[in-house]
């Protein structure tokens, strides 16, 4: 008889030392019901967090062997966080899942069912869901709408970041060098087929979302300008179309000039021009510094993360996805904010 097979957990979290013991309570309860069929790691990856996050989840590993905690040396961000975890997994499956709850334990079971099928992927389908606060709901509609029409992948938006990949997957994402990661487009644009399972998500009951407004247009903008070469070409657009407004506003003054002697309304029509013309010269700068900061931002090479801390190991080691010559720190954590 096989071995069972070993299914990695990875669960990011940041300031979350509220709800992780609660949140463990319901993942070990749910692994229950399949540990004869399955091993499982359950990998804690604190992103930098400045309260007891990682304190609780030192405790939690001490109480289960299953569980490996890492912590980043700063808030480097949840795409870096899952990185992180993918990297240091072990598991012939992996699972990624938030750990606020609002992703149900309870679907493992489920989306491990739908893995025996001959897919690499099982994806989690939100369904009547809409994110706490207004600015997040249009945000997100506004986002999603720009998203499909100039994206050159098709990003679902019902689709999370809970899902399951197995280990052919995940070593295809950790090779890739993005310095601007979107875990949802790198799914996405990889290819493969996949198997859905809907859930409906929770209300957060403990703690508070730690996802910002400003946080949402940064996602939006790494994954705008990672996935798609269409804002270039409408930079060139824009400025056709100010040149075009701007020739036709200068044969106009021509001939009010030749056949009018009144030129007040020109002088109008010509400040506007020039406003729109500045105004798309800007934009299309700004376009173009995006694509160059993130070009900039790639070819320095710097790590996505780096680690302080990891249960599993005593001595410094090296980043798991960078050269040699950059360390990580030692992994022994602080001392203050322990919980016995």
């Amino acid at each position: 008889m096989a071995d069972p097979l070993l299914v990695s957990i990875i669960c990011p979290a940041f300031r979350e030392q509220e709800v992780l013991p609660h949140f463990h309570i319901e993942l070990s309860r749910v692994l229950a019901t399949v540990a004869t069929q399955y091993h499982f790691e359950i990998i804690y990856v604190d992103d930098g967090s400045r309260d007891a996050t990682l304190s609780v989840m030192r405790k939690i590993a001490r109480d289960d062997s299953r569980v490996r905690v890492l912590s980043l040396a700063r808030n480097f961000g949840k795409e870096a966080a899952l990185q992180a975890g993918l990297e240091h997994a072990q598991g012939d499956l992996l699972i990624t899942m938030d750990t606020d709850l609002q992703h149900p334990p309870e679907l493992i079971p489920s989306l491990l069912e739908k893995a025996k099928e001959p897919v690499d992927l099982v994806v989690t389908v939100r369904q009547d869901y809409q994110k706490p606060g207004l600015l997040n709901q249009v945000g997100t509609q506004i986002f999603y709408r720009i998203l499909d029409s100039l994206s050159e992948i098709q990003i679902r938006r019902e689709t999370s970041d809970y899902l399951l990949m197995t280990r052919k997957v995940a070593d295809l994402l950790i090779q890739m060098p993005e310095k601007h990661r979107f875990m949802k487009g790198l799914i996405h644009w990889l290819g493969f087929a996949y198997l859905e399972v809907p859930f409906r998500p929770k209300e957060r009951t403990l703690g508070e979302t730690k996802f910002s407004f400003g946080q949402l247009i940064r996602l939006g903008k790494d994954c705008l300008f990672s996935f798609s070469k269409k804002p270039l070409t409408l930079a060139t657009t824009f400025g056709s179309i100010a040149l075009g407004v701007g020739l036709i506003w200068a044969v106009a003054g021509l001939v009010q000039m030749l056949f009018s002697s009144g030129g007040s309304w020109m002088a109008y029509y010509m400040i506007v021009s020039s406003h729109v013309l500045a105004g798309a010269v800007l934009l299309a700068i700004g376009i173009l510094g995006e694509y160059l900061g993130r070009i900039w931002e790639q070819v320095r090479c710097r790590p996505n993360y780096l680690l302080k801390y990891d249960s599993r190991q005593a001595e410094p080691h090296h980043a798991a996805h960078q050269s040699p010559h950059i360390k990580v720190f030692q992994a022994s954590a602080p001392a203050e904010q322990e919980i016995a």
